[in-house]
């Protein structure tokens, strides 16, 4: 099959598109053909290395993959169209579980063919294309859940970090639906204005106002009830300062960094709360796919990129330069 293979950490140039052997399939497991797999931040840090965590090379990044099942078992028959739940057993103490194509043993989805347990097969909602289906797996389930964990309730008020971002784009789409008012911030006039596309009350250009004194301004200096930070050190600080007494800073990456500094005084003064979020369940999954029918939501897609041209789609992710979701098309 072809498949990109990395053999040690770097940036985009040690991606290799090339033919590999076929997986074969153990005990509990399933095989897949790849239609999409999406690109996450995740195949990034994977890719460049992380301090502590270990990858067996060579090593296929992608985690979030819709595809077509190559034999039936259980309920499912050869050929169903199905989505990969990305999230498997962890084997590393402290961490919740691990991801498929990412740190640990299972290859991911930038591949023809991937193997899975059967656990993880949920078939494909009929009302999302194959496209779509490659989308919700990991930025919108991740979304869903930091959403879920904030405890907003409706026309509570929550800031949303990096509009144009997969798990960004994904929490103002379904903030909106859940009846809440959105704050978010972007770093130029066009992200400024899909973030407003997409139906967020209060955009900041980061690059022009100061998001702190913006917010407070906004909120009449009381604050949001929750944030949704995806992006890391560098916003931290801001996150848990615009939060009103009681509120609930919700985070779940670290693409500006993994170490924060944190004003512990203001944290406690206002009885503030930060919560951590790695994904999300396989049954919240299945009721994000219910809400998003409900409330008529598609996922964003920025662009699709052949399998052979991953380079490109790493390079523009690391960029900052889409708008919604990539996608590799592995074959369809």
């Amino acid at each position: 099959m072809k498949a990109v293979i990395i053999r040690k950490h770097g940036g985009p140039e040690v991606l290799s598109y090339e033919e590999t052997p076929d997986p074969v399939p153990q005990k509990g497991h399933v095989l897949v053909k790849v239609n999409y797999c999406a690109v996450n931040h995740l195949d990034i840090w994977v890719r460049n290395g992380i301090s502590g965590k270990t990858v067996q090379f060579p090593h296929i990044l992608g985690c979030d993959v819709s595809g077509t099942l190559i034999d039936r078992f259980g309920g499912f028959k050869k050929g169903d169209k199905v989505i990969i739940y990305p999230a498997i057993d962890s084997n590393v103490s402290r961490v919740s579980f691990g991801i498929i194509g990412g740190f640990g043993k299972y290859k991911g989805g930038y591949a023809e063919i991937i193997q899975v347990p059967k656990k993880n097969i949920i078939k494909k909602p009929d009302w999302f294309s194959d496209q779509e289906a490659a989308s919700i797996n990991v930025s919108y389930l991740t979304a869903w859940n930091m959403l879920e964990k904030s405890r907003c309730k409706k026309d509570d008020i929550v800031l949303v970090w990096g509009a144009n971002s997969g798990v960004g784009s994904a929490a103002i789409l379904l903030a909106k639906a859940k009846g809440l008012k959105i704050i978010t911030i972007a770093s130029d006039k066009n992200k400024a204005m899909f973030a407003k596309k997409l139906g967020a009350d209060f955009v900041i250009d980061r690059n022009i106002k100061d998001v702190t004194s913006e917010v407070l301004k906004f909120t009449n200096q009381v604050g949001v009830d929750a944030v949704i930070d995806h992006v890391g050190a560098k916003t931290w600080p801001v996150s848990l300062e615009v939060l009103k007494v009681k509120g609930r800073m919700v985070a779940c990456g670290t693409t500006t960094g993994g170490e924060a500094i944190v004003n512990i005084r203001s944290l406690y003064s206002k009885e503030a709360q930060i919560i951590g979020v790695y994904l999300g369940s396989k049954s919240q999954l299945v009721a994000l796919h219910k809400f998003m029918k409900l409330k008529k939501i598609r996922p964003v897609i920025d662009s699709v990129f052949d399998l052979k041209d991953v380079k490109k789609a790493h390079q523009r992710m690391e960029e900052s330069n889409q708008f919604g979701k990539m996608l590799l098309q592995i074959s369809n």
